[in-house]
């Protein structure tokens, strides 16, 4: 894969898509079924043709995500156009100087993000990410994160202490917003659907003063004349969590408006949404321990607020 992605001309490479999207989507049955489920739940029921060809659709652009990824990756540029509507948001949120943290989630080119913003000339940028559970699978990885400024959240109970430092030295920390990793969690309408949200970002933001920016990057369908892929970066107005003696409820404010910017995005590029387990299948309760060390770090937030 990496050697014809190093060599392939991308043209060619797009061409080829089809066929390792379904590929893919045959041979992995129990995320085709997730993902189809998903699907229904934002576009509604359909036939069992239907499905299929939305279902692959959605395998389809996820194999040619993950190829633009790992071409960035290996130092290809990418044949792209980049449009960002709302840019002034992020930049307005900049300028306060408490950081901003660029909420976003697993659709469009998330990966590309952070090489899309370097190519702008915003402030530094980091990501918050988990690390693999499985190990072979983290170390490869790293082997093309070199040029990101990773922080990874589940190493080290000090993760949250180097975020909010990164965020006072003004740069921009990617955070995702809709993958619960036994967490907190916020149980909320999605596309009028229950749903658990993670907490992670709104507590971070409210701890630190750092205003929450929702980005996303996606892909738009051709036009007759396009000789390039068009990407639309898409952001939405900065959120500040308040910071009132209702800790909880500052916290399910600003992430009731984060997930509406997010359910926006979602339903006008379902395709693009990549979720391959039930989204909407409620997240185990954490374990004693973990609920005992998520309660000391949240007391520890609100003191720092």
């Amino acid at each position: 894969m990496i050697g014809g992605i190093r060599h392939i001309p991308q043209r060619v490479q797009r061409l080829t898509m089809p066929m390792w999207g379904s590929l893919f989507w045959a041979l992995l049955p129990k995320a085709r079924h997730a993902a189809a489920s998903n699907l229904d739940h934002v576009l509604g029921s359909a036939s069992p043709l239907q499905r299929s060809l939305r279902t692959r659709q959605l395998f389809l652009n996820y194999s040619q995500m993950m190829a633009d990824t790992y071409a960035v990756h290996l130092g290809r540029p990418l044949e792209l156009d980049v449009t960002s509507l709302g840019r002034h948001h992020l930049l307005d949120a900049a300028a306060e100087g408490k950081g901003v943290i660029a909420a976003t989630g697993h659709i469009g080119m998330w990966q590309v993000g952070p090489f899309l913003a370097e190519w702008r000339s915003l402030p530094r940028f980091y990501m918050a990410m988990a690390e693999e559970p499985n190990p072979l699978v983290q170390q490869y990885e790293e082997r093309f994160r070199g040029r990101f400024n990773v922080i990874y959240t589940t190493s080290s109970p000090f993760s949250v202490l180097k975020l909010a430092q990164v965020l006072r030295e003004g740069s921009i920390v990617g955070m995702q917003m809709d993958r619960h990793l036994g967490g907190h969690t916020h149980q909320l309408k999605f596309c009028g659907h229950d749903a658990w949200f993670p907490t992670g970002p709104a507590v971070l933001a409210r701890s630190t003063g750092a205003p929450l920016v929702p980005s996303f990057f996606v892909v738009e369908p051709p036009q007759p004349g396009d000789k390039r892929r068009r990407i639309t970066h898409l952001l939405d107005a900065a959120i500040t969590v308040p910071q009132t003696r209702d800790r909880a409820a500052d916290i399910a404010e600003a992430t009731e408006k984060l997930v509406a910017a997010y359910q926006r995005v979602v339903s006008r590029y379902p395709t693009q949404w990549y979720q391959f387990y039930d989204f909407f299948l409620p997240p185990a309760a954490p374990a004693a321990s973990e609920s005992l060390a998520a309660s000391r770090e949240s007391q520890t937030a609100g003191s720092r607020s």
